[in-house]
């Protein structure tokens, strides 16, 4: 299992965070006419961790999680447990063949309007160490 079907598979597993979004959780891009509230997420940068001795096998990369709603509250009730989930967490993220996740740590986090789109958005930083 890759690290991005990883964190799918512990947000689509969360029920705080489904229970306000249902399924609409997605890698990139989300599809066109999608119900609001709902989740995009992408890795940022892909680093990995080397000694003198060549790669150890951890990598530490960092993803962006988007969330988009119709309203501020919306987005931020989502953003609040998308953190629940993902901040401090560490073990076996996927489930049984999952990816062995050493800790994820929360970065950032940023408020936005789109003037096109009408929708609140706020986007969220996580560093992930996991073994490769």
């Amino acid at each position: 299992m890759i690290i991005e079907q990883a964190i799918l598979t512990l947000l689509a597993g969360t029920s705080g965070v489904t229970a306000l979004v249902s399924n609409r959780i997605y890698y990139v891009q989300a599809p066109q006419k999608v119900d609001t509230p709902y989740i995009v997420f992408f890795k940022v940068s892909g680093n990995r961790d080397h000694t003198h001795d060549g790669a150890t096998g951890l990598a530490n990369p960092r993803f962006q999680v988007d969330i988009f709603g119709e309203t501020y509250l919306s987005v931020k009730d989502v953003a609040a447990q998308v953190q629940a989930a993902l901040q401090g967490y560490s073990g076996t993220m996927g489930g049984a063949g999952g990816v062995a996740v050493n800790g994820c740590f929360y970065e950032d986090e940023n408020d936005f309007y789109g003037e096109t789109t009408k929708l609140y958005h706020i986007a969220q930083d996580y560093i992930l160490w996991h073994r490769e």
